[in-house]
């Protein structure tokens, strides 16, 4: 007991919350209490792939975290760790170990069994849990979802099998109000959407700046839930739109993040297209400092809009063979449709942009534009401010978290 006293404590509750990070230290005790199976914090909406990022965070600058399981925590989510997301990432870190405190003692191999559980999971068309989990490993002992890629070529898989999953995951949800005849709306769109986020951690998050296998955690995870969304920034406050039941699909990695990955991009020689316009000096900030407090917020979000508008820029061509092509504006576009949310949480920025019914219409083009008449400009709201555009300074995070919402009625 001393051993782990003498180490900086936290509960895996925290990583919910805005306590600060014990970054920088040899070793992290993390507890993972039994009410951890029971805190309504984890079911708000974007608040548990938050905490997986964070997590992420931390055991990228520690040594060694050390989990310290409560007994009906570790027997839950042991035996069904794809429907327990925050709790069982950990087992997919490399640099962590685990214990359980008191009664009845759980030896290496229940978490080791749990941890091929998780990585061999298939997503469960009944929706049997509102929530599941699918996890990409990169790097010690690497493996990858069925469900999401071809296993004899590792290759993300075409775009009408993402349909199909798709279709299997709607037509769950008919006991949530979802109504058959919204499939061809819907179906299309959110494959597409899915496959593109997917995909973009593959290029971008699966490897260090130096293009290296990211160490010593490289993890991605794909989470499916049902949830109760809120508007955001309602059009009438007296008169606010009951919570929305949905669909969330949350894309979450441990990779170097969108400046970082266009700052490698930049110093290779390799980033497509016009400098990001920011100012006189943008890109020698970029070449000479990795994200930090040296890297203004503003350089941070032009490089962030510009990740996410490439592919629908013109100047910018993606080479990439069958990609899509599809951008922000032509995500958000679909999202407008769908009456959708998108977010995104990367380095110290955390944005969104919200179509669900009585919403706020923000960052729209008029209704008199010749060329995208009422559609959405491709820009982001700050999750602070909720209406304006200029991003709020946020907690250093690692790699990225990206959020898509589709009502289910």
């Amino acid at each position: 007991m001393a051993e782990i006293s003498s180490a900086p404590m936290l509960s895996l509750l925290d990583l919910a919350t805005n306590r600060a990070l014990p970054l920088g230290q040899p070793e992290v005790v993390v507890e993972i209490p039994d009410t951890y199976l029971t805190d309504e914090r984890l079911e708000r909406p974007g608040v548990e792939g938050i905490a997986i990022q964070r997590l992420f965070t931390l055991a990228q600058q520690i040594s060694s975290i050390r989990f310290s399981w409560g007994q009906a925590a570790a027997r839950r989510v042991l035996a069904s760790p794809a429907v327990h997301p925050l709790a069982s990432v950990s087992l997919c870190l490399n640099n962590a170990t685990h214990v359980c405190e008191g009664g009845e003692t759980i030896g290496k191999d229940a978490f080791e069994r749990a941890r091929q559980s998780l990585v061999s999971h298939r997503l469960g068309a009944d929706m049997f849990s509102e929530c599941q989990m699918l996890v990409s490993l990169d790097y010690h002992r690497p493996s990858l979802p069925f469900d999401l890629y071809e296993p004899s070529s590792r290759r993300l898989r075409r775009e009408e099998e993402f349909e199909s999953l798709v279709d299997d995951l709607l037509f769950a949800q008919r006991g949530a109000g979802f109504r058959a005849e919204m499939l061809p709306k819907f179906r299309l769109p959110i494959a597409i959407i899915l496959r593109e986020l997917i995909e973009n951690t593959d290029d971008h998050a699966r490897t260090d700046f130096d293009g290296g296998t990211l160490k010593p955690n490289a993890v991605r995870c794909l989470l499916v839930k049902r949830i109760e969304q809120e508007q955001l920034f309602p059009a009438k406050k007296e008169n606010k739109y009951p919570p929305v039941p949905c669909l969330e699909f949350t894309i979450i990695d441990s990779g170097i993040g969108y400046y970082n990955s266009y700052r490698r991009q930049l110093l290779r020689g390799q980033a497509r297209g016009v400098p990001v316009k920011v100012g006189e000096t943008q890109a020698d900030t970029i070449r000479q400092y990795e994200l930090g407090s040296d890297v203004p917020l503003d350089i941070e979000h032009a490089i962030l809009l510009k990740c996410l508008e490439r592919h629908s820029d013109n100047v910018i061509p993606d080479p990439r063979p069958g990609h899509r092509g599809m951008g922000l504006y032509e995500v958000l576009r679909a999202l407008k449709m769908m009456r959708g949310l998108f977010e995104v949480r990367t380095g110290r920025i955390h944005g969104y942009r919200s179509f669900l019914e009585g919403e706020a219409r923000l960052q729209l083009e008029s209704d008199e534009s010749k060329t995208r008449p009422g559609m959405p400009k491709a820009s982001l709201l700050d999750m602070s401010s909720r209406f304006w555009k200029k991003p709020t300074p946020h907690e250093l995070v690692r790699g990225s978290v990206v959020r898509v919402v589709v009502p289910l009625v």
